[in-house]
């Protein structure tokens, strides 16, 4: 219904934000990672996801289209809601979360708060070959690989994944390990 709203952070505080636009004032539901990239006031753009239930409605709001992206396929998956697809993607950025599906890192899943083993087993069974092909809209998932963890190590420290890509890219040697690409990469 809602595809993103544009206006001013109005309030940002645990688990959502306030936007004015035009005068009406929306509440959006975001993940952490989210919250740190809009700014506490001033204008900014977030893409929405609206759940319509019997008693309520909920508004989402997702600082990229990938983000919303992984939260509408997290939502397919068999017993994860909302707040379950929130938790997920406040414990780690979009790109690193999809690497993590996209390789089984079960043991990750399950560090999110309101994820259980069973929960996070599910996740990998429906969405791991989804992710692995890169479905979907938005910015492809990084290789899997030295390179592509790097790319991803870079991502959670919170360099922007084009700036990450081309860091990395530039570092040169074919086989160097993890610790040292995104050592030189920080330079």
């Amino acid at each position: 219904m809602y595809e993103y709203l544009r206006g001013e952070v109005a309030a940002r505080g645990e688990g959502a934000a306030v936007v004015e636009v035009s005068g009406v004032a929306y509440r959006l539901v975001c993940s952490a990672s989210t919250l740190r990239r809009i700014p506490p006031k001033g204008p900014c753009r977030l893409f929405t996801h609206l759940i319509v239930r019997e008693e309520r409605l909920d508004l989402f709001g997702f600082s990229d289209e990938a983000e919303r992206h992984l939260f509408r396929q997290l939502l397919q998956v068999t017993g994860v809601g909302p707040a379950a697809a929130i938790s997920l993607l406040s414990a780690y950025e979009p790109a690193v979360l999809a690497s993590h599906i996209a390789s089984g890192e079960i043991a990750l899943l399950v560090r999110a708060k309101g994820i259980g083993k069973k929960t996070a087993e599910r996740i990998l069974v429906e969405l791991r070959d989804r992710l692995r092909k890169g479905e979907g809209p938005g910015k492809p998932m990084a290789p899997l690989g030295v390179r592509g963890d790097a790319v991803l190590a870079l991502c959670s420290l919170g360099l922007p994944r084009p700036e990450a890509e081309q860091r990395v890219a530039a570092v040169r040697g074919d086989e160097l390990p993890l610790e040292e690409i995104v050592r030189l990469a920080l330079r």
